[in-house]
């Protein structure tokens, strides 16, 4: 006999998956953009993405609190417990994948007139897809309880660290700067490494504290703006 808290548990995992397929769908999107960065065709391409992230923020914040509602009401057992804590951490990093798409989107449509974009768009391109196939295996991973899958992904990560610093230093030598300048660059790309990590670091504090808020009060702050009180 089916339960309350089996139904709960259902409905959490059917909305996880509808979260996971809209977050593939905007790497997808983004696939698109770069594909079709000559076509004329990314200014469409960039409003459907943009009108998925909001409702991908939608979807993170009614897991959220359906996890959190499960949780009280029906005191799962401990295996549903860790599944409901695994959703609930992958929604929040499924949830900031779908930020960067939005941003790498965004910045690619800034600056795709460049030169510099005309030589490194396909090694742009290939990394993208790396990383698609490494968030679409780390979902199926999960939904299939796949280990073999999540072991690819985790190994994976490290090659792709490699591949972005070798672009980087390749984008440099195809400027044609002298070697001064080349190591000026280099090494500003490892103070902007620094700078990135702090920022997550602030990003993480911010998550922490509108979890805080969640608990003193109930209220959920996510996505919405902290000058509109």
């Amino acid at each position: 006999m089916t339960t309350n808290k089996d139904l709960a548990i259902r409905n959490i995992e059917q909305d996880f998956e509808q979260l996971s397929n809209m977050i593939l769908e905007q790497l997808q999107l983004l696939d698109e953009i770069f594909e079709n960065r000559k076509a004329g065709k990314q200014g469409e391409i960039f409003e459907r993405l943009t009108k998925n992230e909001q409702k991908i923020n939608k979807y993170e914040v009614k897991l959220d609190e359906s996890i959190i509602k499960s949780i009280v009401l029906y005191q799962p057992m401990a295996s549903d417990l860790r599944r409901l804590f695994a959703i609930y951490h992958m929604t929040i990093n499924l949830e900031r994948v779908g930020d960067l798409v939005d941003r790498i989107a965004s910045t690619f449509l800034e600056i795709n007139d460049s030169d510099m974009v005309d030589e490194s768009a396909q090694t742009l391109h290939s990394m993208l897809k790396t990383t698609s196939k490494m968030v679409k295996r780390s979902i199926l991973s999960f939904i299939n309880n796949d280990k073999e899958f999540a072991s690819w992904t985790i190994m994976k990560d490290a090659t792709f660290d490699e591949m972005n610093q070798k672009l980087f230093k390749k984008t440099i030598k195809i400027a044609g700067l002298p070697k001064k300048s080349q190591e000026i660059l280099n090494n500003l790309f490892d103070v902007r490494s620094i700078i990135a990590a702090i920022e997550r670091i602030g990003d993480h504090a911010t998550n922490i504290a509108e979890a805080s808020v969640y608990a003193i009060s109930g209220s959920n702050i996510r996505h919405q703006d902290p000058t509109n009180e």
